[in-house]
């Protein structure tokens, strides 16, 4: 049994290659998970993997220029096209904020959607899948029979 032994801590160490994960999330809520593994990993490598990460993460990660967040973006999408107190469901809103922002997902935007009803900006009628939202500040004249 001797001599099988360095061979197997030898075919373990060849099973077992170095492995770096690195895992980071976008301001817009994407994850993101780079993996290097080898046998011979450099620093050299890790760092252009660092570098790309960061380059990912400033080309549309939730945060544009003139630092407006991705929460101001769709509030500002809002109001320009529903500000009148028109009704809107999350696709509708979709649909016209994905035209500027071609990487917005749908379930972003029921999330900020939803803090924006939180924070008593819209409001929220019916349930799902008919839920349909409006801008707060807009009331309704009175109507009289």
């Amino acid at each position: 049994m001797g001599l099988y032994y360095p061979t197997i801590v030898l075919l373990l160490e060849l099973l077992m290659a170095p492995r770096i994960k690195i895992e980071d999330t976008t301001g817009s809520g994407e994850k993101i998970t780079l993996t290097i593994e080898g046998s011979e990993i450099s620093e050299e490598r890790v760092v252009q993997v660092l570098q790309m990460l960061r380059l990912l993460k400033s080309s549309g990660g939730g945060v544009v220029e003139e630092g407006e967040s991705m929460k101001e973006r769709i509030w500002r999408v809002i109001v320009e096209n529903f500000g009148d107190g028109t009704w809107f469901s999350i696709r509708d809103l979709y649909n016209v904020a994905s035209r500027e922002m071609p990487d917005l997902k749908v379930t972003a935007v029921s999330t900020y959607v939803s803090r924006l009803v939180g924070e008593g900006r819209l409001v929220k009628r019916g349930s799902k899948p008919n839920t349909r939202y409006r801008v707060q500040s807009v009331r309704r004249e009175a109507t009289y029979p």
